[in-house]
């Protein structure tokens, strides 16, 4: 049997006595009436039948009204152990009344032993039974239980009530001006939300911000890091004088790399970096030194550590804290002027293989998703992978294939990408690829991040996982793309690959050096050329839809010529579409002088178009090509005398000039037949076109 008492939140004491298994009992007594508590108790029999049976108790008060009777209320629950110790009494005067005991054992089990669950019989070591339950912890003294009715800040009823009518907002009022230090803090925010504002007078902010560097003074570093006060230190910073400026920067200068971990005081490390002198600011990073591995890892100094490297930072500012990540081998044998790993292993060849096994050491835990993301990290990736060979390049590969698509976007982090698909295997590419996917045409639209996917198109030998994963998804977004800046470069490498008039120089010399890489075994021309025929299909169709959008706009008709130039498959359509663009009624200058009602043999891109498409005949003519050329298809839908109109602007007559040039029989024949008639009134066309249109029909003529 256990027996336990318990004030209730009614002021009321609850008596809870375990019997019979599957049965509770509970009798509730008020506080003014234990002093005449007296009781009849339970009498616990064994049986063999059943362990333990109950008899029914009475509990009887004594109090100065007539006695008073409570049957116990019975809930159900489950039974506990029997008993083990006596349970005293709470109270002297009722031990007495109820005879010094309040309960009888009817049967004595033997001493010294235990009654396990399991039915086993064990003896203590100093004999005494032990039920297997967990003593009760006693409540620890010196606390001094409060009152009842008390609030939670120990308020009295009247206040607390007080409390609960007012408002939310009050009731914050109220915590606050229970705080030390509420006067300064309140006047230091009535002078924030005055100086802060753009509208303030610049001797009002003055004379302000000096009231404010007199109440702040030699209390800065405790209201930098505090929630509701941070905003008004970087008012101060922002708008004190050189001499208040340098005053509290002298109070922080010690703390500056704990602030930066403190989730408030960081922005006030970001605003002295931004509004800072010269000397406070090396002052700034010299104490970041010796702490960057830590930092940069730091939830909150992170964020403080990129502001500083990618802002503020120089350049001899950003090697001495990528340095420190090269592990200490480099900082031994170092000369006082090196500066790279290159100029190390200039000076000391036999120290590379060390040298690198640590920085590897160093990179690998900042390779999680949230440390990655840093352009420190990316820079210290990039100098890894140009100078790691062999297992430690192939393990960092392994270990970072996963967190590419984190870092890609960035300078150095696309050339880290860009080196893991070249030297990585082909699970790793295989990895790679699939981590890109949903995100492709972001990829794509990226200033740096298109790169990679330029090294993936040169490198990956499984054209069909690259097809499925990547270019199917790419030409989903085709239309968006087509108005990217970015976007048409990726589609003008699958069309014509490195060609000079569409790829710079440079990156056409960076991807050179994954050339030689050793996994790729596929020729590359037969790469390119799988790409394209998937490519080239969807292209066509969607030249053909959107004909006048493409050749009308001179960026996106990069793409439309690129496109007739190279896919691969029937150009019926898209030449047809094109052609009835050209044959519609000329008038010249447009409607109304808009240029977007301009016909396309005079619109400024739309004849440049058909220049260059002219042009590309004549080159497939000498190469040998007999068939499928635009020329045909244009004469073929354009109406007899659109020739002459043509030839009246100057533009107009550059596009016949290009029609004759082109060198195919049929084409000349036919501009011939309708311009030679029109030679006397050309000639009095002054433009510079038609007269070199009348010198090319003389000279065919001839």
């Amino acid at each position: 049997m256990t027996y336990c008492r318990c004030p209730s939140t009614s002021g009321l004491y609850h008596f809870r006595v375990r019997g019979e298994p599957g049965r509770r009992q509970r009798a509730t007594v008020c506080p003014g009436q234990l002093n005449g508590f007296v009781g009849e108790f339970f009498t616990f029999l064994e049986d063999p039948a059943s362990r333990y049976l109950y008899k029914e108790m009475t509990v009887t008060m004594e109090d100065t009204k007539p006695e008073k009777k409570l049957k116990l209320k019975r809930t159900k629950g489950t039974a506990t152990g029997p008993p083990t110790k006596k349970v005293k009494s709470f109270n002297d005067q009722s031990q007495e009344l109820a005879g010094g005991k309040l309960f009888k054992k009817t049967d004595q089990k033997a001493k010294g032993k235990k009654i396990k669950k399991d039915g086993k019989v064990k003896k203590s070591s100093d004999g005494e039974e032990k039920t297997g339950q967990k003593k009760k912890v006693p409540m620890k003294k010196g606390k001094k239980r409060k009152s009842e009715g008390d609030g939670e800040s120990g308020e009295s009823p009247e206040k607390k009530q007080k409390l609960v009518e007012m408002k939310k907002k009050e009731r914050k009022e109220v915590r606050r001006q229970l705080k030390n230090n509420y006067p300064l803090l309140k006047r230091t925010k009535e002078i924030w939300e005055v100086v802060r504002r753009h509208d303030c007078k610049k001797e009002t902010r003055a004379k302000l911000m000096t009231e404010l560097y007199g109440l702040i003074q030699g209390r800065v570093k405790e209201l930098a890091n505090a929630h509701d006060s941070v905003r008004v230190m970087q008012c101060c910073i922002q708008f004190g004088t050189l001499e208040q400026r340098a005053t509290l920067f002298e109070e922080l200068k010690d703390e500056l790399v704990n602030m930066s971990k403190s989730k408030y005081a960081k922005f006030s490390v970001r605003k002295l970096l931004k509004y800072g002198t010269k000397e406070q600011k090396a002052e700034i990073m010299k104490s970041f030194h010796g702490h960057i591995k830590k930092l940069v890892r730091h939830t909150e100094a992170s964020s403080v550590l990129e502001y500083a490297y990618n802002e503020w930072a120089n350049q001899k500012q950003r090697k001495a804290m990528l340095q420190e990540l090269y592990g200490n081998t480099y900082v031994v044998f170092k000369a006082p002027d090196t500066t790279t790993l290159q100029e190390l292993f200039t000076l000391h060849p036999d120290k590379k293989e060390l040298v690198m096994k640590e920085f590897k050491e160093s990179l690998t835990p900042l390779l999680e998703k949230t440390v990655v993301k840093h352009t420190l990290v990316h820079k210290a990736l990039l100098e890894f992978f140009a100078h790691a060979e062999g297992r430690l390049r192939a393990e960092m590969i392994e270990a970072i294939r996963e967190s590419l698509i984190h870092i890609l976007h960035t300078h150095d982090g696309s050339r880290v990408t860009m080196h893991c698909l070249w030297h990585g295997t082909a699970k790793d590419r295989k990895v790679i690829i699939k981590t890109m996917k949903t995100f492709v045409q972001k990829i794509c639209q990226e200033e740096f991040a298109h790169h990679t996917l330029l090294a993936l198109f040169d490198v990956v030998d499984d054209t069909k996982l690259v097809s499925k994963a990547i270019l199917q998804e790419l030409l989903q977004s085709v239309p968006d793309l087509v108005h990217d800046q970015h976007g048409r470069k990726v589609l003008l490498y699958l069309l014509c690959g490195r060609h000079h008039g569409h790829i710079h120089p440079d990156i056409v010399k960076l991807l050179q050096q994954g050339d030689s890489n050793e996994t790729s075994k596929k020729d590359p021309t037969m790469r390119r050329q799988e790409l394209l025929e998937f490519v080239s299909v969807p292209l066509l169709k969607f030249f053909s839809e959107h004909t006048k959008d493409l050749v009308f706009d001179k960026a996106q008709s990069q793409v439309a010529l690129a496109t007739l130039e190279y896919a691969q498959g029937d150009k019926t359509a898209a030449y047809e579409a094109l052609s009835v663009l050209a044959a519609e009624d000329f008038m010249p200058q447009g409607r109304d002088g808009d240029e977007s009602q301009m016909h396309l043999v005079e619109h400024p891109a739309g004849h440049l178009f058909l220049k260059r498409l002219l042009t590309w005949d004549k080159n497939q003519r000498e190469a040998g090509q007999t068939q499928g050329f635009f020329a045909l298809a244009l004469l073929s839908d354009l109406e007899p005398g659109a020739m002459a109109s043509w030839a009246k602007v100057n533009r107009g007559a550059f596009v016949i000039v290009s029609l004759l040039d082109t060198g195919i029989p049929e084409v000349v024949k036919r501009v011939q037949k309708e311009l030679l008639p029109q030679k006397t009134m050309l000639k009095n066309i002054k433009v510079a076109g038609t007269d070199i249109l009348v010198k090319k029909l003389e000279a065919a003529s001839a």
